[in-house]
């Protein structure tokens, strides 16, 4: 809510000029929170944009009421959300919500009366309540699924109404939300911890497949963010055979060279290492803005190159995505690469921006080599609704045209368009000449 504006000169040209004198405006929406002039002392790049440090000179900062007034601020703005009309909202989406909340509260009275049961965590109450589950999950899934893909078909026509959308959005976040974010990954989702919803946190919850949360209703909300994330194991599941089929196909003795960009955990790389023996050298390479994310992949990825006597190789790379969006001179060098893939990016790229990235990748390519985009599926059972508005998790959805207009222009040998198993992802596999 709280963000520094300047308003003169640009920012852009700020990273070239330390010592201009700007003016600056500190806000809370849309309300100045404190203003005054300034001169840039430093300006440096970090993976999320320019970090400016200024040096005040027709002011001082009083911290303490500068605090009282943003709370002040907050309550204010929280109040105006407040204040949207209920009544312009579909009635049919209005009783849409009020049956997943039946479906919730239906489910969550049953488990609320196991919660004494299972205090002392002893084994037996750990066995009882999860066969309770099990019968709860074969039950609520089926309805929750049905729900999910009629709240899609009914906000599908607004996608392109901001007022209504926004409407939406905020009736769902004061009735469901709060019943959702009691599973632990909706609530990570939502609260976006680290800036971002899906972050590499989020990624190993898929893919560990866990009954995670404190309570047993907490973990039945948790598995219906399973049920909409599953997605996320499903296409990992295919860039791991994608890996292999590139690994097998080359030449006995030459080394395989694989790049993924926005690698989080690299989960399918940890599990195609896994396999003994490798059929020929493969070197790694892991691009990401998160540092913790690649710190995490390589802990766990580097062991087991290890265990491959010197055949696998990984490096990490930490990219601004910013920045490779900016320029394509931020790239790193690479050599010529069998693979690249990308597949949770482009669902928060622009048409633009994604064709520009997709040239770039290209262009990267050993000949013969295999480019693999992924994208979310604009799909009625698709997973608009349940990201976009409980979670807030904004992305671009596409279709298999839109997936295939990246690479228009290109001098591609082969492109075609691949559905996960769950139909709600496409990947777009292009192979170079």
């Amino acid at each position: 809510m709280t963000g520094l504006g300047l308003l003169a000169p640009a920012r852009e040209m700020l990273a070239n000029k330390p010592g201009t004198v700007v003016y600056y405006r500190l806000r809370v929406g849309d309300a100045v929170l404190h203003e005054g002039s300034a001169r840039v002392s430093r300006v440096h790049r970090q993976p999320h944009g320019l970090c400016i440090g200024l040096g005040l000179t027709s002011d001082y900062l009083d911290v303490p009421a500068l605090i009282t007034r943003q709370r002040d601020l907050l309550v204010r703005h929280e109040i105006e959300k407040l204040a949207t009309p209920s009544e312009e909202i579909d009635p049919a989406y209005k009783l849409l919500v009020v049956d997943v909340l039946d479906l919730l509260r239906r489910y969550g009275s049953v488990l609320a009366n196991q919660q004494p049961a299972t205090r002392d965590m002893r084994r037996a109450d750990d066995k009882k309540i999860n066969e309770i589950l099990d019968l709860c999950e074969e039950r609520i899934i089926p309805e929750w699924r049905t729900l999910w893909h009629r709240a899609n078909e009914l906000i599908t026509p607004i996608m392109g109404d901001p007022q209504a959308l926004r409407d939406i959005k905020l009736y769902t976040e004061r009735i469901l939300t709060p019943e959702f974010v009691a599973g632990p990954i909706w609530r990570r989702a939502y609260e976006k911890p680290l800036g971002y919803p899906g972050d590499y946190h989020l990624m190993d919850q898929v893919y560990s497949w866990q009954r995670d949360g404190d309570t047993p209703f907490a973990k039945l909300v948790h598995r219906l963010g399973l049920e909409v994330a599953e997605c996320i194991a499903t296409r990992m599941v295919m860039i791991q055979q994608t890996i292999g089929e590139v690994v097998t196909k080359g030449a006995h003795g030459s080394t395989a060279r694989v790049t993924s960009l926005g690698s989080g955990p690299a989960q399918e790389i940890q599990n195609f290492l896994r396999v003994q023996p490798l059929p020929r050298p493969v070197e790694f390479t892991l691009i990401d803005q998160e540092k913790a994310a690649l710190a995490c992949a390589y802990e766990t990825i580097y062991p087991l190159t290890v265990t491959h006597a010197g055949a696998a190789k990984v490096s990490c790379l930490h990219v601004s995505f910013m920045d490779l969006l900016k320029s394509e001179d931020s790239f790193p060098p690479l050599r010529p690469q069998d693979l690249i893939y990308s597949v949770g990016l482009f669902d928060y790229l622009a048409p633009r921006r994604a064709a520009n990235l997709v040239s770039a990748l290209y262009r990267r390519l050993a000949p013969g080599g295999t480019l693999v985009i992924g994208n979310m599926n604009d799909t009625a059972t698709g997973n608009l609704w349940p990201m976009e508005v409980i979670c807030d998790w904004n992305l671009h959805y596409r279709s298999e045209a839109q997936m295939l207009a990246m690479v228009d222009g290109l001098d591609v040998s082969h492109a075609e368009v691949r559905k996960d198993p769950t139909g709600r992802v496409l990947l777009m596999f292009v192979r170079k000449s």
